[in-house]
């Protein structure tokens, strides 16, 4: 305001002047005022890692394409994985942050250029990018929210740390507990990890994207929501690596390449799969099942067979009935279902026994409908549902892609699709109440009953013995044990194989979780360990009059025992003994299933070809001799150290299990031979090929079929009639020895002893070895 006083002083005087008025002093010239200086423009700082990123571009992906197109804020990373870039504040505000990691890109955790490109990303307001950011960034891609996003990417890595952070820093930072520095020691882990997974997928597929014109988008969020599908078993081999963990080794194990493969030769139709499912809208439940019904789909598939059901619920609205009708495949053929099914839940008066048969009880006006219990009310749950049109969508992947549905695929040809009309609905199940619940079985054999039921907890006692618990008080124990299997005491929780979880519960809400393992010693006899595997809380309630023992298992038991996770482990008294079930909270919201109008769910029956099972196989006319067989030890990825034998030892188990056989390996027998090994559920596990030459191949399969890796190897005949084959590693040191001794023929069928030795955990002289009694199946003789 001064400046605007002087300035119009001296203009009245200038006039004054010029009019013949005083001659008074001239007026001194003013200077303008200086420009002021432009405003700062706004700039993001931040990092990039999965270990810190060294020239990396990073940029705000304003048209969202994944690629770091012309004229988008940009910066490149610098020592630290430090980046600054500037842009509009609104920029800032509305889109994600996208990083290409070219070859050319160093990654600080090796000092090394990294081996594959890859892509990073982060949603909005994050400012470090890493492999974690990237998959919360690709679940709101396909429809989360942030919130839901960071939440689901939390609960499989199985922390409450925030993806934000910056997991490199936080490890080093002596605010944080140990705990928690730990926890950020292993997300590093994973998403070192991860970032070499995604790298290889891209590898492997890009040709393949490029030749089907796929965008950079839609490829990026293809591999990362498979690594996202994936992420439990990529946590649990790193927890298994220890302080052996290399980040190059899990990436490319056998574990994590088969959990994590892309698909090259079916990428359109994954895409387009992936893009039908994260463009679901709210659907109306209300309307298809008061007109056609909806159609759900469940099944299993394991050692005693193929088990596929379906069924229908249909509603009445002028009789309000409820008509449900189930089917199971047997001999071939889809028949109506007789069975019947029945629950125990707690009422009012205790336990109830009650058929599990529902009805719907609600049309909700926003297209949900709430089912209930015919003989217990008190279980309800509403039922809301997102709808994916299917017109045209393979239907093997969309089978595949869900949890209730993924056995079912396994009968379905590769090229079927779903035809007009087709719609499929992602349920979302949310319980009304409070419910508890024992699982009742009494179809058992007589003589694992107890009290007349098949449901009883299996546990250990004080007198350090195995058997069904009768009373809840048997189970807890007053202080922790020492951890010898000698002093422990609680119910088994969880199983697979011979090896058991077992939960201590001790006074005061602590229970700790044992690994306790079946081996044989050296005269012989089974033995028992036991080794710390956890820890949680448990707690005892009394509900209805009724005691009962309440725990949240850990997400790595229920992985171990291969449970459902479907709410809290239940242990109650029932029937003279203590029975297992589960608690569900009211509001508990349960997501992981999908049902179909009629018109896929005539689609899917009609093409089922139960042929593709076991493509050109019948079942073996063999058994597997098992004698003296070597187990597992999934904990260090390898066989059991404690139970291989000598090579001397192999030679007598396999003229035990021979017996008055004479058949024997020959070497015009084996010439230019092909056999095939299949898992136990009968897919292809590997290809065994034989030339003349003495050299030959194994070749690895997918689950899905696809060929995994192939390694060479040298062969030849031993004077015992085995044959045995040879693997080098660059150093031209045998990496692997395998032996093969024939048991018995019969038809195109081998039963085979096999001893294994490996360089990473034998001595490879004969003195120990994996040992293994498999079927396999001749399948050609090139000769």
């Amino acid at each position: 305001m001064e400046y605007r006083k002087l300035a119009l002083a001296g203009s009245l005087a200038t006039v004054l002047a010029a009019c013949g008025g005083s001659d008074s002093t001239e007026t001194p010239t003013q200077e303008p005022p200086p420009t002021p200086p432009p405003a700062p423009s706004p700039t993001l700082s931040g990092k990039v890692a999965d270990g810190y990123l060294v020239g990396a571009k990073v940029c705000l992906d304003l048209n969202e394409n994944k690629t770091c197109d012309d004229g988008e804020p940009s910066a490149t990373s610098e020592a630290g994985g430090d980046f600054e870039l500037e842009a509009t504040q609104e920029q800032i505000d509305s889109y994600p942050l996208l990083v290409e990691v070219t070859a050319d890109v160093v990654d600080e955790d090796t000092g090394e250029t990294v081996s594959s490109p890859y892509s990073l990303t982060a949603p909005v307001g994050y400012e470090f990018v890493s492999p974690l950011t990237t998959m919360v960034q690709s679940q709101i891609d396909l429809g989360n929210t942030s919130e839901e996003a960071e939440a689901r990417i939390q609960e499989l890595l199985d922390t409450t740390q925030a993806l934000s952070e910056d997991f490199i820093a936080a490890q080093a930072n002596s605010e944080l507990t140990e705990e928690q520095q730990t926890e950020f020691a292993q997300m590093h882990q994973v998403a070192q990890v991860t970032a070499r997974v995604m790298a290889n997928n891209l590898a492997t597929v890009q040709e393949a994207a490029d030749a089907a014109n796929i965008s950079a988008d839609d490829l990026l969020t293809l591999i990362v929501d498979t690594v996202v599908d994936s992420l439990d078993t990529i946590v649990d081999e790193v927890e298994a690596a220890g302080d052996d963990f290399d980040p190059d080794a899990v990436a490319e194990s056998d574990t994590v390449t088969e959990s994590t493969g892309v698909d090259g030769d079916t990428l359109e139709d994954q895409v387009d799969v992936m893009n039908a499912q994260a463009n679901a809208a709210a659907a109306n439940l209300v309307a298809e099942v008061s007109d056609t019904g909806i159609f759900w789909f469940d099944g299993n598939y394991d050692t005693d067979g193929l088990y596929l059901d379906y069924g229908s619920i249909m509603y009445d609205a002028d009789t309000t009935t409820t008509t449900e009708v189930e089917y199971s495949l047997m001999d071939g053929e889809f028949v109506e279902s007789t069975n019947t099914y029945k629950d125990l839940v707690l009422g009012e008066d205790g336990w109830q026994l009650v058929n599990d048969q529902f009805e719907i009880t609600t049309l909700g006006e926003d297209g949900t409908i709430t089912l209930t219990n015919k003989d217990f009310p008190g279980d309800s749950e509403v039922l809301s549902a997102e709808e994916i049109a299917l017109e045209g969508l393979n239907t093997k992947l969309l089978l595949q892609d869900h949890e209730n549905t993924w056995v079912w695929h396994k009968v379905i040809p590769e090229a079927q699709t779903f035809a007009e009309g087709a719609k499929a609905f992602e349920i979302e199940a949310t319980t009304v109440n409070d419910l508890y619940s024992l699982y009742y079985w009494d179809d058992c054999p007589e003589d694992e009953m107890v009290e007349g039921l098949c449901n009883s907890v299996w546990s250990r006692t004080a007198d350090s013995e195995d058997g069904p618990a009768i009373t809840l008080a048997s189970l807890i124990s007053a202080t922790a044990s020492d951890g010898s299997i000698e002093n422990l005491v609680g119910p088994y929780v969880a199983w697979d194989g011979q090896d058991n979880i077992l939960a201590e519960l001790v006074e005061g809400g602590v229970v700790n979780y044992y690994l306790v393992k079946w081996r044989e010693d050296s005269t012989g006899q089974y033995v028992q360990s036991a080794h710390a595997y956890g820890t949680g809380t448990w707690r005892q309630e009394t509900v209805s009059g009724v005691t009962l023992a309440l725990m949240a298992l850990p997400d790595d038991v229920i992985e171990f025992g291969n449970r459902d996770d479907d709410g809290e482990y239940l242990l109650s008294e029932y029937q003279g003994a203590v029975r297992q079930g589960d608690f569900v909270p009211a509001g508990t919201s349960f997501d992981d299933e999908v049902i179909f109008n009629v018109t896929a769910k005539n689609d899917i029956i009609d093409n089922v070809d139960l042929s593709l099972l076991n493509p050109g196989t019948e079942p073996p006319a063999l058994s597997a001799c098992t004698t003296g067989d070597s187990d597992w030890d999934d904990e260090n990825d390898r066989p059991d150290l404690s139970t291989l034998k000598t090579l001397t030892e192999f030679r007598s188990l396999t003229s035990d299990c021979r017996g008055d056989n004479t058949a024997v390996f020959t070497e015009e027998g084996v010439t230019g031979s092909q056999y095939k090994i299949y898992e136990p559920d009968g897919t292809l596990e590997t290809l065994v090929e034989f030339d003349a030459e003495g050299v030959g191949s194994f070749t690895d399969y997918n689950e899905d079929g696809t060929e995994d890796a192939t390694e060479s190897f040298t062969w030849s005949m031993t004077d015992q009639d085995e044959v045995v084959l040879e693997v080098t590693d660059e150093n031209d040191t045998v990496a692997l020895r395998f032996y093969m001794g024939l048991v018995e023929m019969s038809g195109d069928y081998a039963s085979v002893k096999t001893y294994m030795e490996e360089a990473d955990w034998a001595e490879m002289d004969g003195t120990g070895g994996e040992v293994l009694g498999e079927v396999w199946k001749k399948v050609s003789v090139n000769n």
